[in-house]
């Protein structure tokens, strides 16, 4: 993580992350970077106050590799202009804008953001089309490829990533951001890779666990595959899927014992288990104890 208290220090920072950029900033202007991964393939998170930055038509060179930024709003807002199209990104956003033609990004508050840069070959698709999609807003929250896309690459900075190795996930990140520009559409994509398989399942897991219909089979209907590749999925790391799906309802169980006064039929329905003694039964096995047993040792302690 490295941090820059002024325009000449943030320009600094943002040219040797990505491409050569003007900054210009207001007073009392803190921002900071956290940048992983290679000359020409990387993951940053981004947190800045406002600022303008430009890339402007002294700054291109013909000899530079051609980069495509993909830029997903956490919070604050990014005005984005390019090829004469400007779009106002919010937070659940994201926005492309390619290093080879001049843009410019307006940040006119604090701002949180993650970028996935990559070289625009990598994304399979042809310069015409690169150029149309530029400066356009993205709804992550209304298409899954993209939402898969953006917690593989957030959740690289939380902690908790969803893939371990820094070349996997951008490897991932940009197979799933492809799909998602060419349209979207799971008939027409190629075949993706188990990892991105794997991160999608994992986001849908995470976000379904309430649903009592969230078992092995609709992981396979949500993403089109067979039961058998998600079995194999989860298998060549080491998992089981139905066992993986039990162990985060158990776990979300845990977390709501600890930091609610909840009762515990209702914590088994937002585990999305509907019957208590499946519930209490699914938890002692899980976790060696009771879930009444389990609270009363938390408040003991």
């Amino acid at each position: 993580m490295r941090t820059a208290v002024s325009a000449p220090e943030w320009e600094t920072l943002s040219s040797q992350a990505f491409v050569p950029l003007r900054v210009r900033t207001g007073a009392h202007f803190v921002a900071s970077l956290d940048h992983r991964g290679y000359a020409s393939a990387a993951l940053s998170a981004i947190h800045s106050g406002a600022c303008h930055i430009a890339r402007d038509r002294a700054l291109l060179s013909p000899a530079a590799e051609d980069m495509a930024l993909f830029s997903f709003q956490v919070s604050g807002r990014n005005l984005v202009e390019q090829n004469d199209r400007q779009a106002t990104i919010g937070p659940g956003d994201g926005v492309l804008y390619v290093t080879r033609s001049a843009y410019d990004l307006d940040f006119p508050d604090d701002a949180e953001l993650v970028v996935l840069q990559v070289p625009t070959e990598w994304l399979g698709l042809s310069a015409s089309t690169l150029s149309t999609i530029a400066a356009q807003r993205l709804s992550a929250r209304r298409d899954l490829l993209l939402r898969t896309a953006s917690r593989v690459v957030r959740s690289h900075f939380t902690g908790r990533p969803v893939l371990d190795d820094t070349a996997q996930s951008i490897r991932v990140a940009t197979e799933l951001l492809a799909a998602a520009l060419r349209g979207g559409g799971r008939r027409s994509s190629p075949p993706r890779s188990h990892a991105a398989l794997f991160a999608s399942f994992h986001r849908i897991v995470a976000e379904h666990l309430d649903d009592p219909r969230l078992d092995v089979s609709a992981l396979a209907a949500v993403e089109n595959v067979s039961v058998r590749t998600v079995h194999q999925v989860f298998s060549e790391r080491g998992l089981r899927a139905a066992a993986f799906i039990r162990s985060e309802r158990m776990s979300r169980a845990c977390r709501l014992l600890r930091e609610t006064t909840l009762a515990i039929p209702d914590i088994a329905l937002r585990c999305g288990v509907a019957d208590p003694s499946v519930f209490a039964r699914t938890f002692r096995n899980e976790v060696g104890m009771s879930p009444t047993r389990y609270r009363a040792q938390l408040a003991a302690d």
